[in-house]
């Protein structure tokens, strides 16, 4: 089992069991597109105790994420952009219609892309578009806003912003993952730190990291869901030693 399968089983553990013992699991997916690429909640928004709300800004990938979701009773999906700030209103968001995938409120993230020969063509595909956007403290003022159990923001590099925002809100879901790949290191570390300060255990992707708040865990699981990190990242840091020094592993 390499690092990423086994995080994944630590969350699939620990949502499994937060559906088990919850009479209703709350959860909130900021930057969905069509609801299914990358996102690992899908599999469980279809449950009858999940209920919860999905923003996708850009018109095509909100039409997929509509069909996608139209069986399930539970979900709301939104066509606006959560922001950090007010006012609301439009904003100026860039995408690349070629590609359902990369789409941000910061276009240099987008021409990073660049770099990789799937994406060459970026910078002369991206387009600037209006789109509608709602502040976070406005929609946490909304009737019948609650607190998520669960939140997840996968925005292109702007991820570190809204935490921000929510986090000085006093949101502390039980689990939270962020995509982290295109924010600087100074915000990864302040991220890290706030989570840890505000009692919660985290998983390092390359791309993401998600946190459990520690006080909805049982201490035996705790030890497992450590256990089985520690050992994958050792793992994983030992294979980086093996190729860097030139070792290929056996088939």
């Amino acid at each position: 089992m390499d690092h990423h399968q086994a995080f994944n089983a630590v969350r699939d553990a620990y949502l499994v069991k937060l559906t088990k013992t919850r009479p209703e699991v709350r959860y909130l997916v900021i930057g969905a597109n069509d609801g299914t690429k990358g996102d690992p909640l899908y599999k469980y928004t279809g449950h009858p105790k999940w209920r919860g709300t999905l923003f996708e800004p850009l018109p095509v990938p909100f039409a997929a994420l509509k069909a996608n979701y139209a069986d399930r009773p539970g979900a709301t999906p939104r066509n606006v952009a959560i922001v950090a700030d007010a006012p609301g209103g439009k904003r100026t968001f860039y995408n690349v219609p070629s590609t359902s995938v990369l789409a941000s409120f910061r276009p240099e993230i987008i021409q990073r892309h660049m770099l990789m020969a799937e994406f060459q063509h970026v910078e002369k595909e991206m387009v600037a578009v209006e789109v509608d956007c709602l502040p976070v403290a406005e929609y946490a003022a909304e009737p019948g806003f609650s607190i998520p159990d669960v939140l997840m923001t996968d925005t292109e590099g702007y991820d570190f912003t809204l935490f921000q925002a929510w986090w000085a809100l006093g949101w502390r879901p039980s689990f939270v993952e962020i995509e982290v790949i295109h924010i600087t290191e100074p915000e990864r570390v302040a991220i890290r730190e706030a989570l840890h300060q505000g009692g919660y255990e985290t998983f390092w992707y390359e791309t993401d990291v998600f946190a459990l708040r520690k006080d909805t865990i049982e201490p035996e699981d705790l030890m497992l869901y450590r256990a089985a990190r520690d050992q994958a990242i050792s793992v994983y840091r030992l294979a980086e030693m093996l190729v860097q020094a030139g070792v290929k592993p056996k088939n």
